[in-house]
């Protein structure tokens, strides 16, 4: 796929294999289809009927080939239906755990996609309308030129650990009873350890050393970059701070509270920090 058929101004992708996926996104989420062994993105095939009479004023993007299969994205309007009981639209957040590593990697990417798209149609500097760039993911402004690329913003999450158990909180925006890791978005100037130190201070009054980098996940809600680290307990009370944190408190493995959904960097990260302990 040239650089040049990145965008396709006229809503749909006029050259899309039939083995392509088009990730299609309204305001209920992503569709999918169901199947014998849970929900798949729809294949191109499946859904081409449907699509056929669509029109839309919004971008279908190119957003990558992989194992033969090529992958497009686009925002459709709130009604917009496929006909056929095994499609409906679900929410991303709810499918972390569905999809396998490519097409997850692939439903992310789409929705962060969307995001920049449709947050910078027009320039943040001089205010004119930006157009698609021809030759990269980028938008470039009519007015003074200035280039536009999708924005990722870092988010630290950390699992702190204290003689075998881990500091868990329950955040005010969390179901009942969920707790999870201290986690915080990263501020201009600062290091990744900076931030880790700064969040879990401010956010519990705990002070922590020894950290360390653990893992990353795209987290497209809406353009996140969560980055995973451990931490060690170096001293402090906890405090709570009362405006995110509700609650917080150390846990042993055998004493775990409700925990984030399975597919998410923070369950992730305690499920193997938990199975480490002696």
């Amino acid at each position: 796929m040239t650089a040049n058929k990145i965008f396709f101004s006229d809503g749909l992708p006029a050259e899309a294999e039939e083995d392509s996926f088009i990730l299609i996104f309204n305001a209920g989420g992503l569709l999918v289809k169901k199947n014998e062994n849970g929900l798949i993105l729809a294949n191109y095939k499946e859904i081409r009927a449907g699509l056929e009479s669509f029109k839309s004023s919004a971008a279908s993007h190119f957003l990558g080939r992989e194992k033969g299969a090529s992958y497009y994205c686009f925002q459709a309007d709130g009604d917009f239906k496929i006909q056929g009981a095994e499609f409906e639209f679900r929410d991303l957040r709810s499918l972390i755990n569905c999809f396998d590593e490519t097409q997850l990697r692939f439903a992310c990417l789409a929705a962060q996609v969307l995001y920049w798209d449709k947050t910078t149609k027009f320039c943040g500097e001089c205010g004119a309308l930006t157009r698609h760039s021809p030759s990269e993911r980028a938008k470039i402004c009519t007015g003074c030129a200035r280039v536009f690329y999708p924005a990722v913003t870092p988010a630290i999450i950390v699992a702190v650990m204290n003689e075998g158990r881990i500091l868990l909180a329950h955040n005010k925006s969390f179901a009942e009873g969920v707790y999870s890791l201290i986690a915080g978005f990263v501020e201009p100037g600062e290091s990744l350890e900076d931030c880790v130190m700064r969040e879990v201070f401010e956010e519990t009054g705990i002070a922590v050393s020894d950290v360390k980098y653990f893992k990353s996940q795209p987290w497209p809600f809406p353009s996140s970059m969560m980055i995973g680290f451990t931490a060690s307990y170096k001293s402090g009370n906890i405090r709570p701070d009362g405006e995110e944190i509700i609650h917080a408190a150390w846990f042993g493995r055998e004493e775990l509270p409700k925990l984030p959904r399975p597919g998410s960097l923070s369950r992730n990260i305690i499920d193997i920090v938990m199975s480490n302990i002696n």
